[in-house]
């Protein structure tokens, strides 16, 4: 099963694309393509996440505080309550010290100012929370099992998304350690 493919059928068209795109304050072409590149990030970063001691606990957390709901369920209803605000929270918990870095590429890319594009990544995080905790159908998963099956996501989302892979190289080459994001996408681009 392919979580990302899935996902961005969802919400990088129709009626999702419109409502995220209405909620940052952009058109729906620039909005789709960072989703694109911003969503297998995020799940490459919450792979490595995972990887780390603490790193899978801190996920089911987040997982935890979705309640149990799927933002795209309800993305109306989600944009417009105080758990939207909460995706920044999460965006910089899995990001950490590359959300600027991968806002920054994601922006140059797409045309829309940084500040927007962590406004994507705030809106695109809870929902891959939600989509990976649905996709896993209640059942509790350990932290290799979790990290298992979010880089193999991961690995599938990078693949998948050329603009992405560009992406994740050229972080990568302005990045000097192999911690977070580059850790993993150096693994996932044979690096």
């Amino acid at each position: 099963m392919d979580i990302i493919a899935d996902l961005m059928k969802q919400v990088a068209t129709g009626d999702n694309l419109s409502l995220i795109s209405k909620s940052v304050g952009s058109d729906e072409k620039s909005v789709q393509s960072a989703l694109g590149m911003g969503i297998p990030m995020i799940m490459g970063s919450m792979a490595q996440t995972a990887q780390t001691p603490g790193g899978a606990d801190m996920i089911t957390s987040m997982m935890g505080q979705m309640g149990g709901s799927n933002p795209i369920d309800n993305l109306g209803g989600f944009l417009g309550s105080s758990a939207a605000s909460g995706g920044s929270g999460m965006a910089h918990s899995i990001l950490g010290s590359q959300m600027a870095p991968i806002s920054n590429a994601i922006a140059q890319k797409t045309g829309l100012p940084p500040a927007v594009v962590e406004k994507i990544l705030a809106i695109a995080t809870p929902m891959i929370m939600g989509y990976v905790t649905k996709s896993m159908g209640g059942k509790q998963v350990d932290q290799q099992g979790l990290a298992s099956l979010l880089g193999d996501q991961s690995k599938m989302a990078m693949q998948s998304s050329p603009d992405a892979s560009r992406l994740a190289e050229r972080v990568l080459g302005s990045q000097k350690d192999a911690a977070g994001v580059p850790g993993v996408l150096k693994k996932f681009l044979g690096k």
